[in-house]
């Protein structure tokens, strides 16, 4: 998330951008099994959700249940595999979301399978979820996964129907003036979802709030589109605003603020500012490379480093589909994908 946390809920824009990190979702469908068996490299036990219609507590559990009810196929193997850290904040949640029902659909779905394209159905699936999860979701992350690149997104709640609206844009400049760094201990992101929506609603912060990240929307589409000084100049200005907004939450990182407040430049040729829900989760800094040397020493000086993956223009898809015959010797996944992103990988028994 690079801009519209919180207003994106209100009727707002953000932008998200994709990063080559990313996960796997394998799914192999038994039309005579009762029961999905779970492996990742995310734990070291088997999970196990038998088809017996109990409410599931944990998040993938509850994403299956819900996905196997929908679609009819009620048991075989998953395979979950991530290389997008959980305590980052840069949605590891709707990736798995997004991977487990883009698989499931993909497979019962006859076109689906024949095409390799993630039907639109478990874009809105994988967004139900999430707003069943936190209580309230706009769907930007699994939208801007879906998608890739640079997604600009706003969204509308009509008659009980979700209607996603976005724009992809090119990533060409991104890297030259937005860095993102991780290493703090993490924002849950319901928790802190109720909490910002409480602290935003005292003190006349919303009308604010709105303007702000409306503005902040703008200038960074204009700095990465347009690359210019005077461009640059205005994001780290507006970046200096938005930030100083959210500034006195109960989430916000004050020991990264009082490191970085001794580096010179602050708000004049570089700035920062957290992003997707607040707190610890991960920290942009806005600015050249050059000008924002320094804060990134800092950072790492207080535990914080440099994210290894970059942007990308390439969103979720299907790596392969296959029917039993073919599966003795599993394909191997390759590719970069989505932060806030699932690469599915799906392995399809005999169709009933």
């Amino acid at each position: 998330m690079l801009a519209g946390e919180y207003a994106v809920l209100r009727g707002g824009h953000s932008l998200a951008a994709a990063l080559t990190c990313g996960m796997t979702i394998s799914v192999e469908w038994d039309p005579h099994a009762a029961k999905w068996e779970i492996h990742s490299n995310l734990w070291t036990e088997p999970k196990f959700v038998e088809d017996d219609h109990s409410p599931q507590s944990e998040m993938l559990c509850r994403a299956i249940q819900f996905v196997a009810k929908r679609t009819g196929m009620h048991g075989g193997k998953i395979t979950v595999s991530s290389d997008i850290e959980i305590e980052h904040g840069i949605g590891s949640s709707s990736a798995l979301r997004l991977g487990i029902c883009a698989a499931f659909f993909t497979l019962n779905s006859p076109s689906a399978c024949q095409s390799k394209q993630i039907p639109r159905q478990a874009i809105e699936a994988a967004w139900q979820l999430q707003s069943e999860g936190q209580g309230i979701a706009s769907g930007y992350d699994i939208v801007a996964q879906f998608a890739g690149g640079l997604v600009e997104f706003n969204y509308e709640y009509e008659d009980n129907k979700w209607k996603p609206h976005w724009f992809r844009h090119d990533l060409d400049a991104i890297s030259e003036i937005v860095h993102v760094f991780v290493g703090g201990n993490g924002a849950p992101t319901t928790e802190t979802l109720q909490t910002m929506a409480s602290w935003l609603e005292g003190g006349n912060r919303i009308e604010r709030l709105m303007d702000t990240s409306e503005s902040l929307v703008d200038a960074f589409n204009m700095a990465i589109q347009r690359p210019s000084s005077a461009n640059v100049k205005r994001l780290i200005a507006t970046t200096s605003l938005s930030r100083g907004l959210f500034m006195g939450n109960p989430h916000f990182p004050n020991s990264v603020a009082a490191a970085l407040a001794e580096v010179p430049g602050l708000d004049q040729t570089w700035s920062w500012k957290t992003t997707g829900a607040g707190g610890e989760d991960a920290i942009l800094l806005i600015g050249g490379v050059l000008e924002t040397r320094e804060a990134a020493k800092r950072l790492w000086k207080n535990g914080w480093h440099r994210l290894e993956h970059s942007f990308s223009m390439e969103g979720a898809r299907i790596l392969d589909v296959r029917s039993f015959e073919q599966t003795t010797e599993k394909a191997k996944t390759a590719g970069s994908t989505v932060a806030n992103s699932a690469r599915t990988k799906n392995t399809k028994e005999p169709s009933v």
